[in-house]
């Protein structure tokens, strides 16, 4: 009943997310998420499993599932009339009937420029149609579980696409792994094979607004009403790397406060000192667990990987750790299963989860005692039957 118990607490901790600190930044976006885009640790937070509206953070699905799904991006397309049909009112990049195009072309305009006309000639050269594409994309979301994301079109203009901060932040570090991703994520502006040209506007709004036009590594934007204004962008910052998701931000005349929110944020962070501190060690023992019955009395847990966390300077004598380990090892147990969990905390607050493994297999005296049994069994019938077929030797049929 005990280890029931214990199971059944490890499983609704891997659904809750860790609560990260509150943003201390004034915006008024209405979901934000800072994460540390190698170790996916969330920085700082507001709302950050709030479901938004994505608009056009949309289209981050729509390369990624691409990319995952086209083996090869330089393959040419020849556009057709509904691959560019009943997109009025939306951002185009100026595709016209007959172009040939590349896969790789329509991927920067989609995330540079921001084109419908692209994302949905993506969606119907991908999968044939645009419904076939989008049940392609809700596939990859659930393969990387995104369990409060949803997507209904290729290119954002429906209100039923929609995820949290946390998910898109984690979704793109996923995303960033891919070098083709990668390239384009942060490019400014290409040229496609047919002549046009796909900007990402970014740049020149920071110009305007006399803000750092190197600070953002890469980013993507979103608007629609509903959805307000939205920006997913990457930043090294004293050499650590971070992605950033703010949504739903107040919409201005220059439709460009979810980029001087961002800045906001990582100007915030340039003045902090932030360190990546090494908690503990790979090869650290975590625990001697009981096992129960086992040809082998205990089961040594090790970390696996260094425990890493990006703190405050001045939070690195504040941390504590809350070891949630099982005691015991039964023969329910298999190799993979979740034994327990570790949380570091600052000041009260957990800052990482780090989930503890059964690595391998575990053999009990019970089958260890049935095997050996089984043989020695087999052993004594082999003797006897051999014994048989010497000892009684067949008579001879007289003549």
């Amino acid at each position: 009943m005990k280890k029931f118990f214990f199971a059944i607490v490890i499983f609704f901790l891997c659904l809750l997310p860790i609560k990260a600190k509150e943003l201390p930044v004034e915006v008024s976006a209405d979901g934000v998420v800072l994460m540390n885009a190698d170790t996916k640790q969330v920085i700082y937070e507001k709302n950050p499993d709030k479901k938004e509206i994505l608009a056009s953070l949309t289209k981050l699905m729509t390369a990624y599932t691409v990319i995952d799904n086209i083996k090869d991006l330089d393959k040419t397309v020849v556009i057709k009339t509904e691959d560019i049909s009943n997109l009025w009112g939306y951002t185009i990049v100026g595709l016209q009937v007959g172009d040939k195009v590349t896969y790789r072309d329509l991927l920067y305009a989609a995330l540079l420029k921001s084109g419908a006309d692209a994302a949905l000639a993506l969606a119907n050269h991908t999968s044939g149609n645009e419904e076939a594409f989008v049940k392609l994309m809700n596939k990859e979301a659930a393969k990387l579980g995104m369990v409060n994301s949803h997507f209904a079109d290729s290119y954002g203009g429906d209100d039923q696409n929609v995820s949290t901060p946390r998910e898109m932040a984690l979704f793109l570090k996923t995303a960033l792994a891919n070098k083709d991703f990668k390239k384009i994520f942060g490019t400014d502006n290409y040229k496609m094979s047919n002549g046009l040209e796909a900007i990402n506007y970014t740049n020149a709004i920071e110009i305007f607004h006399g803000l750092d036009t190197e600070l953002l590594t890469g980013n993507k934007s979103g608007f629609t009403q509903p959805a307000g204004l939205l920006l997913a962008s990457t930043a090294t910052i004293n050499g650590i790397n971070y992605i950033l998701i703010v949504c739903k931000s107040d919409i201005n005349s220059y439709y460009s406060t979810a980029i001087i929110e961002s800045h906001r944020i990582y100007n915030y962070v340039s003045t902090q000192k932030f360190i990546e501190k090494t908690l503990i060690p790979k090869g650290t023992i975590l625990k001697t667990i009981k096992v129960v019955d086992g040809t082998t009395s205990e089961y040594v847990v090790n970390a696996t990987e260094d425990i890493v966390a990006t703190l405050l300077e001045e939070d690195s004598d504040k941390i504590t750790y809350d070891y949630n380990i099982t005691d015991t090892i039964t023969k329910d147990n298999k190799a993979g299963d979740n034994l327990g969990y570790i949380d570091v905390l600052v000041d009260g607050n957990i800052i990482y989860t780090y989930n503890v493994y059964l690595n391998d297999d575990i053999y009990y005296e019970k089958e260890s005692h049935t095997f050996i049994f089984i043989i020695i069994g087999l052993a004594l019938i082999i003797i006897v039957l051999f014994s048989v077929n010497v000892l009684v030797k067949p008579q001879k049929k007289k003549k």
